[in-house]
């Protein structure tokens, strides 16, 4: 707990065995109360290793999205009466130490909603691609000007919230199923005119790049990233 207020930290996970028992055991217990590793259909082994250190896991049978086992994780802490939920990777990119920054600026100044960034002062990105740079970048820009408000890392997904604000939010929509529930998150809390921070986090990407860093598809998936901001700015989707 953080001043009284339980934490949920929800990882989205496929396929992230030898990655996802470092992410669990590297949180904070003294300060997450749960931590939510969604097995979104894995194959290799991903739901028993998160067990394994220490974490609850919630399995799809199926493959069905990032943003489908997110709003799985979102769903389990409203159930549950969670007071701050928070996402971050399940592939370790994020470092869970910084929680406790998103949570004081909940709890001590108000905010309802907190993202992290790479990008305001403070914040860093270690072995980031200069491709991925210029992308997400880019990305941000495009974003504050549909959302009439400056958002510098708005494809960040290490972001905490008051759980209570997601309650009328219309997550349950197929469209949400894959990336693009990250960036509907965030724009949905700035419409509704929810106090939105930006927290300087770290983003750290791994140095052998026969790993890989992420694994989005270069087109087809940073159009479902775009998604949210041109059909809730166009008012096609709500």
């Amino acid at each position: 707990m953080y001043e009284h207020r339980s934490i949920a930290i929800i990882l989205p996970a496929w396929n992230e065995a030898g990655k996802i028992g470092r992410a669990v055991t590297r949180m904070p217990r003294d300060l997450v109360d749960v931590v939510l590793v969604v097995d979104d259909g894995s194959t290799d082994g991903t739901a028993e290793e998160a067990e394994r250190a220490g974490a609850q896991v919630l399995r799809h049978d199926r493959n069905q999205g990032v943003g489908a086992a997110i709003r799985t994780g979102i769903e389990w802490a409203q159930a549950h009466d969670i007071a701050l939920t928070g996402i971050m990777a399940g592939d370790d990119q994020d470092d869970p130490r910084e929680i406790v920054l998103l949570a004081r600026s909940i709890v001590e100044k108000g905010a309802d909603f907190v993202q992290g960034s790479r990008y305001v002062k403070g914040g860093r990105r270690l072995n980031q691609p200069l491709s991925r740079t210029i992308m997400t970048r880019g990305y941000s820009v495009l974003f504050s000007l549909c959302v009439l408000r400056p958002v510098t890392d708005a494809t960040n997904g290490f972001k905490l919230f008051r759980t209570e604000v997601t309650r009328s939010m219309n997550l349950r929509q197929p469209w949400l199923d894959r990336y693009e529930l990250e960036p509907y998150l965030l724009y949905e809390a700035i419409r509704r005119r929810l106090r939105v921070a930006e927290i300087p986090v770290t983003k750290y990407y791994p140095a052998d790049r026969a790993v890989g860093y992420t694994k989005m598809r270069a087109i087809l998936d940073w159009w479902r990233i775009s998604r949210p901001m041109v059909l809730l700015t166009l008012r096609l989707r709500r």
